[in-house]
């Protein structure tokens, strides 16, 4: 059996994690580079939460799904992954059908990856009408501002509608590429 030094087996753990960070920028600069670019509509976050520190906290309309109205699959259980189909709206991509396997996508057409976090299903009761949704995250529920110009998308009601520009490539892989106020860019993602 062959030993290593202290010093060589630092030096191997150290190349290893290099080799894990290099792999993940790499992977998000292809998803930016690569990725279709996706315009999607946020929903409101609590204003007094929002902010937190240096990033944005995000919610989509993609993220809360009634599977009554998408065709596709409906045993949806917390944790498993989904893949949304999207088509090009004006300005906002939608959901076309909802799946737990990789779909192909139609023309023009895209399919995105998230996870399911929760799954609400009623069949209805009374005045209460049946629901079948799922709430999902696509990995791009906060982005990272720079120090200090954050403050500015604190309260949206003050300086316009926020939407995302994401690029999702073709495993589903999802990266924010543009936080856009009134459908102007205000941050840009960059690698450096």
């Amino acid at each position: 059996m062959m030993r290593f030094s202290v010093t060589t087996r630092l030096t191997i753990a150290a190349a290893a994690m290099t080799v894990v960070l290099v792999a993940m920028v790499v992977s998000r600069q292809y998803t930016l580079e690569a990725g279709t670019p996706v315009q999607l509509e946020t929903r409101p976050v609590d204003p007094r939460s929002l902010f937190r520190g240096d990033y944005v906290r995000l919610r989509y309309v993609i993220s809360l799904l009634d599977l009554r109205d998408l065709p596709g699959d409906k045993d949806f259980e917390t944790g498993d992954a989904v893949y949304v189909v999207l088509k090009p709206g004006d300005p906002y991509w939608m959901p076309v059908s909802v799946h737990r396997a990789r779909p192909e996508a139609g023309p023009g057409e895209i399919v995105i990856k998230g996870r399911v976090t929760y799954h609400w299903k009623n069949p209805g009761t009374g005045k209460r009408p049946p629901t079948d949704q799922i709430d999902a995250t696509y990995g791009i529920e906060s982005y990272f501002v720079p120090e200090g110009a954050g403050h500015e998308l604190e309260d949206p009601s003050q300086i316009g509608r926020i939407s995302i520009v994401v690029a999702v490539d073709r495993f589903g892989s999802a990266a924010v590429k543009q936080v856009l106020v009134d459908g102007q860019p205000r941050f840009t993602e960059k690698l450096f």
